[in-house]
């Protein structure tokens, strides 16, 4: 997503990540990190009984934390994440899920003389090309060196 300086990159901008497969794994291993164990995520008779999801789904943190390893980020122009607005989870992620993240830039403004804020569109999507998460990202973004 980020792969330039603030003065190469316009409203407008698109780019579409590969993609990662949530597995069991994910699942287990980000319920022992993060001490989420609630069952809709680990308990596969508890989510089976669940009237709304119908089984297990991966936790919503989860699936952001991916997303964000998704996307490329220039370390000599990429300089912070700045934050996020207007996050949902638009449907749920399962196992078996491929999930790849869709960005369009929306807004650059600049930040003071070395660097500006990019604002875009984020959407994450399964293999179905349905939305499971959306988001307003905003990424601190270094001008170009002045010779």
């Amino acid at each position: 997503m980020i792969t330039a300086y603030l003065e190469d990159i316009s409203v407008g901008d698109t780019h579409v990540t590969g993609g990662r497969t949530i597995t069991e794994t994910h699942l287990v291993n980000f319920a022992m990190f993060s001490g989420d164990w609630h069952p809709i995520h680990t308990d596969l008779e508890y989510a089976a009984a669940d009237e709304r999801f119908g089984g297990r789904i991966a936790h919503g943190a989860l699936v952001l934390s991916v997303a964000l390893g998704l996307v490329t980020f220039w370390p000599p122009a990429m300089k912070a994440f700045y934050g996020i607005d207007n996050l949902r989870f638009v449907a749920p992620t399962r196992i078996g899920d491929t999930l790849h993240v869709q960005t369009e830039v929306l807004a650059v403004t600049p930040k003071g003389e070395d660097d500006g804020v990019v604002t875009s569109r984020f959407a994450v999507r399964n293999q179905r090309d349905e939305d499971v998460l959306v988001a307003t990202l905003k990424s601190l973004v270094a001008r170009k060196p002045r010779t």
